[in-house]
């Protein structure tokens, strides 16, 4: 019995439902896995492509790298290969893999060697990784390779050991994708060997290897992390598999990251202990209002995108106080484990003698949650600021201005002390660092408490000019006015940035209900781009644009900022509508683009793309990219109801006019109907008169082609009844024999030395059916037959009667029907040869008939020769 406490939540149960569905859809990715370059990874990739090719798998090469190697190269022959593309790059041109080439060709599977390789600038993904994931998406199998100090969460342990800078690296979330990873492995003396040998590299190269990475005591390291990894994704995998057999992950990780370097190694050692717990983490951001600089802000963004990279989830709040901001986050998240880097060792702060230490208070705090301590190698200044409750992070103005109106409270306090008394000048001072509190932060608040303090006992608290004070009561007021000044001065200083954040947020959020105004009261496109642009152009330093699609599902790339006129600006916007993420400068996505664009989307469909062109080269923070994608989300509400609009609107007016046309044509076929009547009556009147032998010839032509064009008419006129949906239906039991009887009849004109052979029930048969329309089908598909037919040859009628349908059949011995162009032989109109006769309509009358009796019809070509047309209906 199932403990209820481990049965799966139905969100897990319809996640994992979700994720074996889009699995489906996806392709497959393995990857050959290894400690370093030379062990074999792309000669056992190929070996087992070769087998793939001869199991009939429709495998290419992408890119492949053989460092010359005559036994790998062997392996190529027989390999189909897709020619890497030249990417232009400070006048020299690269190689590159084509992407777009193998998505378009669609191979069962594509191999793609180095996953951890760097594009070059103008490639469409700044990593080989991208390219891959993009052809995952496209439903396409990849085989690659990969050495183990390119995994993003191992990058530091692998610096650390071997002291090589990795500057390639791929983010453990692909590695997840993978169904299959296969290690490559030999032991490293047996590699030294190969270098040696020149079977890893060539020449000079293989010298410098084996000087510097290439050292035993680096790939014994190597070797262990690699084999460390194959089993923690085995244990991982196997967790998953059994995650819905009762085994449930309880914990959930957090990790604080500001935009000090070592949040780099606090995100990565977050994801091995995530993964090592197969448990879901975020990344948490606290804003505590302090402005960071150009370089702190890239800094953060792209801790960020690193967090993503590796599988977290990313959150960003504001507070002043951090500890709550965690607690209050660890709480509503239901965190297990927090992960923090330890703070450096810092000198006395006055401050943690009445709320104690960062580190203190989140143990204290999170009573049942875990805190996890990193020791960080690279401390800066900036993670104590990020940490610290207390932070000196006013400007020197501010602490000039507190010595000023320290000056001047003096003043005032030296010029009212023979009136008031020396111990009523501390509330003049306690008056003074109350002001003072409204103007300036914590730092230069608790300065101006220290010299007022300083200048009380010094100035007014006999004995003057001496720190030596000889009344216990005056040394106990001194402190208490100490602390009070700096408890009062700091809570109003709290207060004051609190009510910052707040009028910031309101501000925002004024500022979102104006645009969200603007959209609900647009009237038309244009005015929505002038105001919602307008709007944004005065928060942002920047050009905005709005793009939209069009109701056949295109990208309308009209803007009227000139950037959008150069090609890989439209290309980005273009990507941006297509995949619906983010893309374009700044971003891991066409970062050679000079816009950034947000795709605007409604539901799960993109409606347009949202432009921005910054003024200047300066990140975007979490908040403002927040703010923008919320506007693009608004928008998209607008957007796919003017879209919707717009296409009833031309879908009314195509059907307005498409009924004028119907009834234009139907009048016309009347009229051209009683003329040829007329014309048919006095042609068989000619015909019974007595005319020499030469003259009947010619009248019996006559009445041939009258019969033509009669029957022409006669399918234009059922064409578009059939489309004015007007058309009585009446459907009755008839004798199958008569209908084909009377098709026959009327199609004896037109036989022209076709032998017509029945294959009927050997009982008489009454089956269900409107006679007038199935004889018109029948007409029109035994003409087919003659049309397409060779002189002579014979052409059958065939019925089938089977429990709940049965099938009319008409066979043909004529050369069959391409394959592509077999989903078009019923549109109206369509020929399949140039030299075919008639106006083409005969096949969608068929068509049209079927589907009225509401079944259909099947065609297939005949494996000696011709077609078989088979109508399907209804008993």
């Amino acid at each position: 019995m199932i403990d209820e406490d481990d049965r799966l939540s139905p969100d897990e149960i319809l996640k994992a439902i979700q994720k074996q569905e889009s699995q489906k859809e996806l392709g497959k990715l393995k990857i050959f896995f290894g400690m370093s370059a030379g062990v074999g990874k792309t000669y056992s990739m190929l070996q087992e492509a070769q087998q793939r090719l001869k199991e009939g798998v429709n495998v290419v090469i992408g890119t492949i790298n053989t460092h010359g190697r005559k036994e790998t190269e062997a392996l190529l022959e027989g390999l189909p290969i897709i020619p890497e593309k030249w990417v232009k790059y400070k006048d020299t041109v690269f190689e590159e893999l084509d992407l777009e080439t193998i998505i378009d060709t669609k191979p069962e599977l594509v191999l793609v060697d180095e996953l951890a390789h760097t594009n070059m600038p103008g490639s469409k993904h700044p990593k080989r990784w991208q390219d891959v994931i993009e052809i995952l998406d496209a439903g396409i199998d990849v085989y690659t390779t990969l050495n183990v100090q390119h995994i993003e969460s191992r990058k530091d342990i692998v610096e650390s050991l071997t002291g090589i800078q990795i500057r390639e690296t791929v983010p453990d979330l692909i590695l997840e994708r993978a169904t299959s990873i296969e290690l490559i492995d030999i032991p490293p003396p047996e590699l030294l060997r190969r270098l040696q040998e020149g079977k890893v590299y060539l020449g000079e190269q293989s010298r410098v290897a084996a000087e510097n990475f290439f050292q035993e005591e680096n790939l014994m390291a190597l070797r262990e992390i690699a084999l460390r990894f194959t089993a923690e994704k085995v244990d991982h995998d196997l967790h998953g598999m059994l995650h819905g057999k009762g085994w449930k992950t309880r914990e959930r990780l957090m990790v604080a990251i500001s935009a000090s370097p070592s949040s780099e190694q606090l995100i990565r050692a977050a994801r091995r202990l995530s993964f090592e717990l197969d448990a879901p983490w975020i990344a948490v951001h606290i804003d505590t209002g302090v402005r960071l600089n150009d370089q702190d802000q890239a800094r953060l963004n792209r801790h960020f995108n690193l967090a993503r990279e590796l599988g977290a989830e990313v959150i960003t709040t504001h507070d002043l106080d951090i500890a709550a901001a965690l607690q209050r986050i660890a709480r509503q998240r239901d965190i297990t484990r927090i992960v923090i880097g330890r703070p450096p060792k810092k000198k006395f702060n006055p401050w943690t003698l009445f709320q104690g230490s960062f580190i203190d208070r989140l143990e204290n705090e999170n009573k049942h949650i875990d805190i996890v301590i990193l020791r960080q190698e690279k401390l800066t200044n900036i993670y104590q600021r990020a940490v610290s409750t207390y932070q000196m992070t006013s400007p020197w103005s501010a602490y000039g201005l507190a010595i000023a109106f320290g000056i001047v409270i003096t003043a005032v306090g030296l010029a009212v002390s023979p009136l008031i008394g020396y111990k009523s000048v501390g509330f003049i001072f306690l008056l003074g660092i109350l002001i003072l509190s409204f103007f300036v932060g914590r730092g230069p608040i608790f300065l101006a408490a220290v010299l007022s303090a300083v200048c009380w006992d010094l100035l007014f608290i006999p004995p003057l000019f001496t720190q030596t004070i000889s009344d216990p009561e005056d040394i106990t007021l001194v402190i208490i006015y100490f602390f009070v000044a700096a408890i009062m001065g700091t809570m109003t200083s709290r207060m004051r940035e609190q009510d910052q954040f707040l009028h910031k947020r309101e501000e925002n959020t004024e500022r979102l209900y104006e645009i969200e105004r603007d959209i609900a009261n647009a009237t038309n496109l244009q005015y929505l781009r002038l105001n919602v642009c307008s709007r944004l152009e005065n928060m942002f330093s920047g050009k905005f644009d709005i793009l939209t699609k069009s109701p056949d599902n295109q990208l309308i790339i009209d803007g009227q900022l000139p950037l959008l006129k150069e090609e890989k600006e439209r290309v980005a916007a273009d990507w941006v509508f297509q995949n619906g993420k983010v893309g374009g400068w700044s971003t891991d996505t066409l970062p050679s683009a000079e816009g950034i664009y947000f795709p605007i989307k409604f539901s799960k469909s993109t409606v347009g793309v949202l432009v921005y062109f910054p003024k200047r080269g300066r990140s975007l923070s979490m908040e403002e990219m927040s703010f923008i994608q919320t506007v693009a989300q608004q928008l998209g509400i607008y957007l796919e109801r003017y879209i919707f609009e717009e296409r009833v609107s031309r879908q009314d007016y195509t059907r307005q006019i498409e009924r004028m046309h119907q009834s234009i044509f139907h009048s016309l076929n009347r009229s051209f109907y009683t003329p040829l009547k007329e014309i048919s009556k006095i042609n068989h009147q000619i015909q019974q008169a007595e005319l020499s032998p030469h003259i009947r010839s010619l009248v019996s032509k006559m009445e041939q082609f009258i019969s033509n064009i009669k029957f022409t008419v006669d399918n234009i006129i059922a064409m578009s009844e059939l489309e004015s949906g007007f058309v009585h239906f009446d459907r009755k039991k008839h004798a199958i024999k008569e209908l084909i009887e009377h098709s026959l009849n009327e199609t004896k004109p037109f036989v022209n030395g076709h032998p017509i052979k029945l294959k009927l029930p050997s009982q008489p048969m009454f089956l269900p059916f409107d006679f007038n329309l199935l004889k018109l089908a029948l007409n029109n598909l035994l003409l087919n037959a003659i049309e397409y037919s060779p002189s002579s040859s014979p052409i059958f009628i065939k019925v089938q009667v089977l429990e709940n349908e049965f099938w009319l059949s008409v066979i043909d011995e004529g050369p069959g029907i391409p394959e592509d162009v077999s989903p078009l032989i019923f549109d109206k109109f369509y020929h399949v040869s140039s030299e075919s006769k008639g106006l083409g309509l005969g096949l969608a009358i068929v068509k049209s008939v079927v589907d009225i009796h509401q079944r259909k019809i099947e065609v297939k070509n005949r494996e000696e020769k011709g077609t078989e047309f088979s109508l399907i209906l209804p008993i």
